[in-house]
Parts: C-alpha cells; sequence; structure tokens
C-alpha cells in the first residue's frame, strides 16, 4: 500500500491479510512506542524501579498510568491556555502532549504556583 507521502515507498514484511491491515497496526506500533518511551527513559523512568513482584509492579503501572494521564491533561492544559511560551519555544512545538505537561508540572513546582487540578470524572468521556 503506498499513499504518496513520503518520496519513497515503506516496505513492511507482514502476515496481515490486507495492506491497509498492515498499515493501520503499523501506526499503532508508533503510539505503543510513544507510550513506552514515557513510562522508560523519556518520562518515568520505571525501568529504574527495579521491581520483580507482580503485584508490586501492577500497582506502580497503576499509579504511573493515573499519573500519565494527569500529566497528558497537563499538556493540553499548556496547549489550550497559552502556556507553551513559559515551557518551550516559540514558533513551532514539537513536543508530545506527555512532555509538554512534564515540562509545566515541573515549572508549577520549581516556582511553587498551584497545580491544575484534574477531575478524574472526565475519563468518563473516554471509557464509555
Amino acid at each position: 500500500m503506498y499513499i504518496g507521502v513520503y518520496e519513497e515507498p515503506i516496505y513492511l514484511i507482514t502476515n496481515a491479510l490486507t495492506g491497509g491491515e498492515a498499515f493501520a497496526w503499523y501506526q499503532k506500533r508508533f503510539r505503543i512506542e510513544t507510550l513506552f518511551s514515557d513510562f522508560k527513559g523519556r518520562g518515568f523512568n520505571l525501568n529504574k524501579s527495579h521491581l520483580i513482584h507482580p503485584e508490586r509492579v501492577s500497582r506502580l503501572i497503576i499509579a504511573v498510568a493515573l499519573a500519565y494521564i494527569w500529566i497528558i491533561y497537563l499538556g493540553e492544559q499548556a496547549k489550550e491556555k497559552g502556556w507553551l511560551k513559559i515551557i518551550h519555544r516559540a514558533g513551532r512545538c514539537d513536543l508530545s502532549l506527555f512532555q509538554l505537561g512534564l515540562r509545566l508540572l515541573k515549572r508549577l513546582l520549581r516556582e511553587t504556583l498551584p497545580l491544575p487540578s484534574f477531575n478524574f470524572s472526565l475519563l468518563n468521556n473516554f471509557l464509555h
């Protein structure tokens, strides 16, 4: 399947039945890779927890998932409220919502400013 966005086609070797199915899975891969990097080296550093007991790992992942949602929310707030200029360069923004939220959180904590509240009932929009 060649969309024509790039100068050269991207070749995928797959066991998917159609090119469209392979393309859809390939797109999801990039979102998953971003999530893993946010959970690991570019964010929460879960890989440095050294936890080995499944129950403890599960509890940590639940806490990190909730924190992740809140930080994504902070990234959205940074965009909506025009705070990008205080946490990122002017012109164009090439950071993920997670990175924007993390930068905003660090700035607010450093300057002892109030943290935006997050209403977990907002999650109902995404879960239902």
